[in-house]
């Protein structure tokens, strides 16, 4: 998939899995903290006008920007290609550790949190970032660190000349 077409998928998409997430654990009691990160947004907003005008509204809003695209492009690279597979009876599979790229890179692993040890986020989600591990050979693990795998996302052929063949090899692998 396209990186512009990730963007668009994973802007709502996201927002929506998350507040559909919160709902199911929420069980419809008390109240929704989505609507508290609304008002806090708008809080924000309105702080950064009190302090800036329409200048300070709009280097809040441009920060906030980076901010969600930092994540998007993280999501991206750590989830390029890998598919969960359909079940019989017509869900996705549970997601495992093979539907995330780690990489076993010490120093971006310590600046980062261990946030590129992906798929133990993924299937221990209560584990604090410090304490992901990386786990056998059931993990799929990118060629180089998750910054430097970043910057080469942003440009879409290196990407896939990178990226493709691994994909392709993990997919078929046993």
């Amino acid at each position: 998939m396209a990186s512009g077409a990730f963007l668009g998928r994973a802007l709502i998409g996201s927002f929506r899995a998350g507040y559909a997430a919160e709902n199911k654990r929420r069980k419809g009691q008390g109240f929704h903290p989505y609507v508290m990160y609304q008002l806090g947004g708008a809080a924000c907003l309105l702080a950064a006008f009190a302090l800036g005008g329409v200048k300070g509204v709009l280097i809040w809003a441009l920060i906030g920007l980076y901010a969600q695209l930092q994540i998007f492009l993280s999501d991206y690279v750590q989830h390029y290609g890998l598919r969960r597979k359909m079940l019989a009876n017509d869900k996705f599979e549970p997601v495992g550790p093979q539907h995330s790229w780690n990489t076993p890179h010490r120093f971006s692993s310590a600046m980062m949190l261990n946030a590129p040890r992906h798929s133990d986020h993924h299937t221990h989600q209560g584990r604090n970032y410090p304490s992901l591990q990386l786990l056998g050979d059931d993990m799929p693990m990118l060629p180089y660190s998750l910054p430097m795998m970043a910057v080469i996302a942003l440009m879409p052929p290196l990407w896939r000349r990178v990226m493709d063949g691994r994909v392709a090899q993990w997919e078929t692998s046993p």
